[in-house]
């Protein structure tokens, strides 16, 4: 075998394993299909939870793996996959413990309480800088187990194919440099760490029970680690556990991404605007805190596609919706963009942006009689002016996100399974490609995206992975 492991991917598992199977001596090769490393480590919140770390002792904050682990089972709905979310509980706050070592500095206040469905107890944290200050302590660690020379690093270097036995057994795989011909690189362990496929509008739906794929997903997470399990016997599981985030913007610059330009959480600005579907129906109260109740409702809406209506007089004196307009800024697209639509009158808006007219107009009557009687039918109570004075605005939404919930099916050793939950020799997965639905389930759960694909990166390395 030409080394002892290969990794594909340097990013948020792919960096830890090397720097642990390197401690032990591995000699280990990193494929990078992008330019850089990293993969969604910097451009990411930077959110990591654990329990029973040095900080909550600092703090006198009593937790427990135990308790990390109920918290993950309550709010996932029961849904986490149990056996995963104990591994994840038990193991966090080693990780955490390693990171600070590397000298990673959570923001003073924390651990806090955070979430779509808070934990019971502070043990959420994340940097001044987010998902920049975890690569900061990372990366200077990945660059040293690559001058000890146990670790080699090749960017720019997709992984195409699998090399696997007539038994299956995984024993390499094909990898292309940018300019260079095709090679064959064996080994007797090959690990997938390539990330999401939130960036792939084709594979999107194919995992997804058809619902169409917007988002702000970093442009490497394209799902070929995806491809390569699933050709190499593998399977994606977790498809019913799609729940998506409220919501994005259709990047003008980029019709392929749905950007996070407005601010949508009531948490931090309450909204003065309605949403509506395609027929100008509302399907929600606005102002609810709880995004879980938010995205859930989303779910009925026909390609979690919506529209925020307001107008002239709510743009002018509510804190702006926009709090990141895209270039050159707002105005120069209203009007001239079919996802920014603007219209003298309700009739108007509505025909440009592809809404039912007489739906919105009923939609906006009812609305307006509910700011004036304080009673609304969905419940909600900030509503604080009508819409009534044009120019009208529909600002086109679609339920979007940045990381995806199905993924690999894996066993606890991180062993890629078959249908028939055989592992495939020689094959591994971790990180994002195991989908977030691994341990939140059918809702989000908080800090456990990053802090999973980091601790299972490092276990790899550390004592899973074999080759003597």
């Amino acid at each position: 075998m030409d080394w002892d492991v290969i990794v594909v991917g340097a990013g948020t598992a792919g960096m830890p394993l090397a720097i642990f199977a390197a401690k032990r001596g591995a000699r280990v090769l990193v494929l990078e299909q992008a330019a850089t490393i990293g993969g969604t480590l910097p451009v990411s919140a930077g959110q990591v939870s654990a329990a029973g770390t040095r900080l909550q002792a600092e703090r006198g904050i009593v937790d427990s793996p135990d308790i990390h682990y109920a918290d993950v089972v309550r709010i996932s709905n029961g849904n986490t996959t149990h056996a995963f979310a104990r591994l994840a509980a038990d193991n966090s706050a080693d990780t955490l413990h390693w990171l600070l070592d590397l000298g990673w500095t959570p923001m003073a206040e924390h651990p806090v309480k955070f979430g779509h469905n808070p934990y019971s107890v502070p043990r959420t944290y994340w940097g001044v800088n987010a998902g920049h200050d975890l690569m900061a302590a990372v990366e200077p660690e990945f660059r040293r187990a690559i001058a000890t020379g146990h670790v080699t690093l090749r960017v720019s270097t997709p992984v195409i194919d699998l090399i696997q036995n007539e038994d299956g057994t995984v024993t390499g795989v094909v990898a292309r440099e940018a300019g260079k011909a095709e090679e064959r690189i064996t080994a007797p362990n090959v690990v997938l760490a390539t990330g999401g496929y939130g960036a792939s509008k084709a594979l999107f739906p194919l995992f997804t029970n058809g619902l169409p794929g917007f988002g702000w997903a970093n442009p490497t997470s394209n799902g070929s680690g995806h491809v390569l399990a699933l050709k190499a016997g593998g399977q994606v599981k977790r498809q019913d556990f799609f729940l998506p985030r409220w919501a994005g913007v259709e990047n003008p610059h980029d019709p392929a991404r749905a950007e996070r330009y407005t601010e949508m959480a009531p948490a931090r600005r309450l909204p003065w605007e309605i949403c509506v579907d395609r027929r100008g129906r509302r399907f929600v109260a606005e102002d609810r805190i709880s995004p879980d109740e938010r995205e859930r409702a989303l779910l009925t809406v026909p390609d979690l596609t919506f529209w925020v209506v307001y107008d002239a007089r709510i743009r002018r004196e509510a804190p702006p919706l926009f709090d990141r307009p895209p270039e050159p800024g707002l105005d120069h697209w209203l009007g001239r963009h079919p996802a920014y639509c603007v219209g003298d009158t309700l009739d108007a808006v509505a025909r440009a942006a592809g809404i039912d007219p007489a739906g919105l107009a009923q939609t906006v009557a009812d609305y307006n009689g509910s700011v004036k009687t304080g009673k609304d039918a969905f419940g909600r109570t900030h509503m604080p002016l009508p819409i009534a004075e044009g120019p009208f605005y529909a600002i086109k939404h679609h339920g979007a996100g940045a990381t995806t919930i199905p993924g690999i099916e894996v066993d606890t050793d991180m062993r890629v399974l078959r249908a028939d939950g055989s592992a495939v020799p020689g094959l591994y997965a971790a990180g994002e490609i195991l989908g977030m639905g691994l341990h939140s389930g059918d809702a989000f759960v908080g800090g456990m995206g990053l802090m999973p694909a980091l601790t299972y990166g490092r276990l790899l390395g550390e004592r899973l992975l074999n080759w003597r």
